[in-house]
């Protein structure tokens, strides 16, 4: 796999969890997916949740940038 993909659920405030299950706080408990499965994935959440949510159900996120943003935040907090 290439790039892997997570995916933040804001209908449950949480990540997709390993092989489509479950739903996880931390980043590193998170399911990794490929940019298809994501895409696929976050595309087949959205009718009759879009509206109802006001905002997309399922969003695909770089792992990368997942990663790169949580550190970003620890080092602030740290000062």
């Amino acid at each position: 796999m290439t790039e892997p993909y997570l995916i933040w659920s804001h209908e449950h405030g949480a990540w997709w969890g390993p092989g489509r299950h479950g739903y996880v706080q931390a980043v590193a408990d998170a399911g990794r997916y490929s940019h298809a499965q994501a895409m696929a994935i976050c595309a087949d959440a959205m009718p009759g949740n879009l509206e109802r949510l006001g905002a997309l159900p399922e969003l695909p996120v770089r792992e990368a940038d997942a990663v790169a943003l949580l550190a970003s935040y620890r080092q602030w907090l740290a000062g």
